[in-house]
């Protein structure tokens, strides 16, 4: 296996969802609480990312069991091919060194961590496997939205701060967290309107199945306005510092991304858009909770 197809097959390219709730979720900590435990922070990364990387060639193991046609072409230009051992191999080896690095971070810390660590495991599993996988349901946007969005910034929050996980701290943690949930909603989205003529060919029933194209591109450019919003409501309550209310300047390309991809929903052409829509709120939220700390 060339290094090309390792990162094709693991899909690099969409680990941004597993960095973009990391990243604000380290700033966030610094801001609001005034703690960082960068041992904790290193090892939940190195977990979150190695996870979301196996559930990815997991996906890949299970499509090519399940689907009717599978377009990941597994051979490199000399020919040589990956075998559905080895997809399985690549897959149990990142699940190990997630595991071994989310075991240390939760013996660290205690059974809050455990809990998410826990969770996150069954729900990846069941994401791609399962006699129903959710992502071949209309619910696999909520899920990897919630899931990546939202747990993953509470875990990086609390291995920091060890702060009480009281109901009033989640709702506020999941607040703040909604614009990166709503827009790696809004990646699954995006992939399921560009696969939808491939998904019907598959039996994959999608939100898209059930609400057709054209609704479904009208919810892709709702979320990203709705997105917006909730982080400028969130920052008039004051849970995220006054400098989030520039992240406003960033809606024109937002929506500009959004037309783009919804005009032309071409997987190999525009998908890279939703991945930027969130790399622009990422970069946009860590930056203006840095310059609240600084003010």
């Amino acid at each position: 296996m060339t290094p090309k197809q390792f990162l094709d097959l693991v899909e690099i390219r969409v680990v941004i969802p597993s960095v973009a709730p990391l990243m604000v979720g380290l700033a966030y900590s610094q801001w609001q609480y005034g703690r960082l435990n960068w041992t904790n922070a290193l090892l939940l990364i190195i977990a979150t990312v190695c996870v979301h990387l196996a559930v990815n060639t997991f996906n890949r193991y299970e499509d090519s069991k399940r689907q009717k046609e599978n377009e990941f072409l597994r051979e490199a230009a000399q020919g040589e091919v990956i075998s559905n051992k080895q997809v399985l191999y690549v897959a149990a080896g990142l699940a190990l060194i997630a595991a071994i690095a989310g075991v240390v971070v939760a013996v660290r810390t205690d059974y809050v961590t455990w809990i998410i660590g826990i969770v996150s495991f069954l729900i990846g599993y069941l994401y791609s496997a399962g006699p129903k996988p959710i992502t071949n349901t209309p619910f696999g946007e909520i899920v990897s939205g919630i899931t990546m969005g939202y747990f993953i910034f509470v875990a990086q929050v609390y291995v920091n701060t060890r702060m009480v996980p009281m109901p009033s701290v989640l709702w506020q943690w999941f607040m703040v967290s909604l614009p990166l949930t709503v827009f790696i909603a809004e990646i699954m989205l995006a992939n399921n309107i560009a696969d939808h003529a491939e998904d019907e060919r598959n039996n994959r029933h999608t939100i898209v199945h059930y609400t057709g194209i054209a609704a479904a591109k009208k919810l892709y450019l709702f979320w990203a306005i709705l997105a917006v919003v909730a982080l400028l409501i969130v920052t008039y309550v004051g849970w995220l510092p006054v400098t989030s209310y520039a992240i406003i300047i960033l809606l024109p390309l937002i929506i500009s991304n959004a037309r783009h991809f919804t005009a032309r929903p071409i997987k190999k052409e525009t998908f890279i858009l939703a991945i930027k829509n969130l790399i622009i709120v990422m970069l946009g939220m860590t930056v203006a909770i840095l310059a609240g700390i600084l003010i």
